[in-house]
């Protein structure tokens, strides 16, 4: 699982697009949690985590493991534009 995960990584970063939204992702730290550039970009790796796993085959969090629930929350509230992008992905990904 871990080589698969890293070889997946590495595929991703080699993918200027995707790469681009990664970077926007981490740019989007330093914004006000109401700014509109979140509604863009939560749109955007909506769509391309569509388009990269299909509308029906998105990756879920392990459900065994409190672990990633736990990161992503401490993740969240070290950052409010962070926590308002997730919920927004979230609920794009739920439409």
């Amino acid at each position: 699982m871990a080589c698969r995960q890293r070889n997946d990584q590495a595929e991703t970063l080699a993918n200027p697009a995707l790469r681009q939204l990664f970077l926007d992702y981490d740019h989007a730290h330093d914004l006000d949690a109401d700014d509109p550039r979140l509604d863009g970009l939560a749109r955007r790796v909506a769509k391309a985590s569509r388009d990269r796993f299909g509308p029906d085959k998105l990756p879920e969090l392990d459900a065994a493991s409190e672990i990633p629930a736990l990161v992503q929350g401490t993740v969240n509230a070290s950052c409010p534009a962070w926590q308002r992008l997730d919920t927004l992905i979230r609920a794009q990904l739920d439409a």
